[in-house]
């Protein structure tokens, strides 16, 4: 058979054509999700109609961890909520002003993660809002007007929140990478419900919605220089199509349904995109 047309239309998910020279080859309408084409010659190669992305099972597995990362994140949700509760509730007048201190920190973080980016805010605004804590502290105890427990106590929760969203936001960013609108929901409420359950109480909701909103809104296409988008899309990729590093030029991906689909460091000079579909592309 003429190695040129012998792909057209085949099964081909989870095949490896890893460093194969397929030059001028005829892959169109075929099923290529999961298949593996890194550092192949694919010059000219006609991909038309075809289909790349995830194959089901790789599906359930990244549902399965996503989802596994969003309840841990529900519990250190919980653990913040919980810190943060126990010192409004303390008989020491200084923790109790630490921990209406630290909600106004808390919502404060959330706020401007959900405007500007999750880590931009980790990276701009959080060794301010440490610092903080950190220099009352000391002033607290070198002053000895009291133990410092409650700025002790407001820094661990800070820093329990930061975990939380940057596991929370990467659980549920990767799992938007699915294109299923359900799977997404489940992971992004998951994580608040189950934070609920173990006694979390109502802030860790409000604390899963804003790490589903980030998440969604990192995954926006016109939000191509998110740290956190680039992570999703490394984890929503990693089981998908890959032609990291391969020679594409010239090929033809017209009319083609491309997902969860690696090109980081191919060579895509020429490539024909004429009404395709893409979707959770990197390195394009």
């Amino acid at each position: 058979m003429n190695t040129i047309t012998q792909y057209a239309g085949q099964n081909l998910q989870g095949r490896s054509f890893k460093g194969a020279d397929l030059q001028n080859a005829n892959f169109s309408g075929a099923d290529l999700r999961g298949a593996d084409f890194s550092g192949a010659n694919l010059m000219g190669t006609d991909f038309s109609t075809s289909i790349t992305g995830m194959k089901i099972s790789s599906k359930i597995l990244i549902f399965t961890i996503a989802l596994i990362i969003s309840l841990f994140s529900g519990y250190l949700a919980m653990l913040v909520a919980s810190t943060t509760w126990g010192m409004i509730k303390s008989t020491d007048k200084f923790e109790q002003i630490g921990g209406y201190v630290t909600v106004v920190f808390l919502v404060f973080f959330a706020a401007i993660a959900s405007w500007k980016g999750l880590f931009k805010t980790i990276k701009r605004v959080l060794p301010f809002m440490i610092a903080i804590p950190v220099i009352l502290g000391l002033f607290m105890v070198l002053t000895k007007l009291s133990s410092g427990k409650g700025s002790f106590y407001g820094l661990i929760a800070l820093l329990l929140l930061v975990v939380m969203f940057v596991v929370g936001t990467i659980s549920r960013a990767t799992a938007g990478t699915l294109a299923s609108g359900i799977l997404f929901i489940i992971v992004a409420i998951g994580g608040g419900i189950f934070g609920r359950t173990v006694g979390g109480g109502i802030g860790t909701v409000v604390m899963a919605i804003s790490c589903a909103y980030i998440s969604k809104h990192a995954l926006k296409a016109d939000n191509p220089d998110s740290m956190l988008r680039r992570i999703a899309l490394t984890a929503g990729t990693w089981f998908g199509t890959s032609f990291k590093n391969a020679d594409l030029r010239q090929a033809n991906f017209s009319r083609a349904i491309i997902s969860n689909t690696d090109f980081s460091g191919a060579n895509l000079s020429g490539v024909d995109w004429t009404d395709s579909k893409k979707q959770f592309v990197l390195g394009e």
